[in-house]
Parts: C-alpha cells; structure tokens; sequence
C-alpha cells in the first residue's frame, strides 16, 4: 500500500500531503518517507522494472503481441526549467529565453509494448552516442536480439566506428 501511494504521489506530481492518511500505518507520514527513501532510487526503480518485464511475459495475450526479440530506442526531449546537470540549452527544441535548457529521455521499449529501460541524456546530444549504454543497463533479464533506432542520430557512424569491438556485432 505504501508503494502504490508513493507512485500516485509522485508520478503525478502531486506529493506526499495528498496520500497521507492518519490511522493506516501504511499511510503515515513517516512510513511513506520511508519506504521512499528505501525504494525509490535508481536501483530499486530498475529493478521493480524488471520484475513488470517479466511478468508481463507471463500473461498469455503478449505472445500475440510478438516474441520480446525486438527493441526500439528513441529519444524524447523536455525542457528542464531549473539548473540540473542533465540540462543543456537547445533553441531549435526548447526555445529561446532565461533558460531555454533541456534534457533527453532516451528509451528503449520491446515489441511486447512493455519499456525496458532508460537512459538521461545531456540536452540533445546525438541519441547514438548513448545507445549501447542504455542496452547494457537494461531492466529487463531478457535482453533484445535486434534493436532499432531512427537514423536521424548519426547510428551508421556510430556503429560504424564500434563494429570492430568484439561486444558490438553491426548488421547492413
């Protein structure tokens, strides 16, 4: 119960006061302070993530879906109006003004329509720069055997550049 409150709250960014109930000890103040601090890191995200993974694989209507052998990663921009060290000035994606600062959400997502990770980039430096490093810090244990991108990041000269490591196999 204290999990759930805390992904109300802060997913939709509304804080804890709302979810607070006095008499549930799951509720409290303190218990959800908690918990938060216990579960809701990096880690214990990724790998609550991946424990969703598998068991979406589980549930019998994702096979019509497709075999989780395919992933996509993409990146999508925000704009970051306070000073972060992710956030980096863009006018062609975040305007123009006091601080027209951003920062990019690159995510890879499997052909189950389920996400299986996550990566913060700087700004809007180019997405392949970053690929191979969310692939490797994927939530999910069953990792793609394809992965696909958009070519509007340099991917060619990228792994065009890595093909001879012997971690990278890069296919026409």
């Amino acid at each position: 119960m204290s999990l759930a409150a805390l992904t109300v709250a802060r997913s939709c960014n509304v804080g804890l006061i709302p979810v607070i109930k006095a008499g549930t000890p799951a509720l409290t103040a303190a218990r959800l302070i908690g918990v938060e601090k216990g579960y809701f890191h990096g880690e214990g995200i990724a790998a609550a993530s991946g424990r969703l993974v598998d068991k979406q694989g589980e549930i019998h209507i994702t096979a019509d879906w497709d075999g989780g052998l395919v992933a996509s990663v993409d990146g999508m921009r925000f704009v970051v109006p306070v000073r972060s060290l992710y956030a980096r000035p863009s006018p062609l994606y975040f305007g123009v003004g006091k601080r027209p600062r951003g920062a990019t959400w690159l995510n890879v997502v499997s052909d189950k329509v389920m996400g299986l990770g996550g990566l913060v980039v700087p700004g809007t430096l180019r997405d392949s720069l970053y690929i191979l490093d969310a692939i490797h810090r994927l939530d999910a244990t069953e990792q793609p055997e394809v992965v696909v991108t958009d070519t509007g990041s340099y991917s060619d000269l990228v792994y065009g550049m890595l093909s001879g490591s012997p971690w990278v196999r890069c296919s026409p």
